[in-house]
């Protein structure tokens, strides 16, 4: 009978094959991560240089997360005082992962990518509709204290923060 065939199967010992599979490539992101970029960033306005209307206010957080991920949050106060916000959480091997924005709802936003520079250097790359929306970098100072997003012309600074001054920057 079937059921009797499967239960011998299933007592079976593993074979060969399963024993041959590659094992995943995936690192945990606490071993590839720049040392420092762990935590809560607020933009410093004064030192970014923005190619347009720069925002009021902006923060990032960086966080590990399940399967050796790095969580990105991040939000903005614009101009004008409109907030938006999202996340993503990636591998830093370049594996591809959903990022989601305010403006999406549920719905994914963007796919993102993220891989290891150099010790003190991610690359991010973000893909909207099958296309290359945006290429990258955060750099991490030596001394930790500065965490520097750059992309297409603009080249933002961020501060470690810790709730502090929870004002407009």
């Amino acid at each position: 009978s079937f059921l009797a065939g499967a239960m011998i199967a299933a007592s079976l010992p593993m074979t060969a094959v399963s024993a041959a599979e590659p094992a995943k490539q995936l690192r945990d992101a606490r071993e590839q991560a720049p040392a420092g970029i762990i935590g809560m960033w607020k933009v410093d306005l004064a030192a970014s240089t923005y190619k347009g209307t720069k925002p009021q206010a902006a923060i990032r957080t960086f966080a590990y997360t399940e399967d050796g991920k790095i969580l990105v949050s991040f939000a903005t106060l614009n101009a004008a005082g409109a907030l938006s916000s999202g996340h993503w959480a990636a591998q830093v091997d370049g594996t591809p992962a959903m990022e989601y924005h305010s403006s999406a709802g549920g719905l994914a936003y963007n796919v993102v990518s993220l891989r290891k520079v150099d010790d003190a250097t991610l690359s991010l790359t973000v893909t909207r509709h099958g296309k290359i929306d945006l290429q990258a970098t955060y750099k991490i100072s030596p001394d930790g204290k500065t965490l520097t997003y750059s992309y297409d012309g603009n080249v933002i600074v961020y501060r470690p923060w810790n709730l502090t001054n929870c004002g407009p920057s």
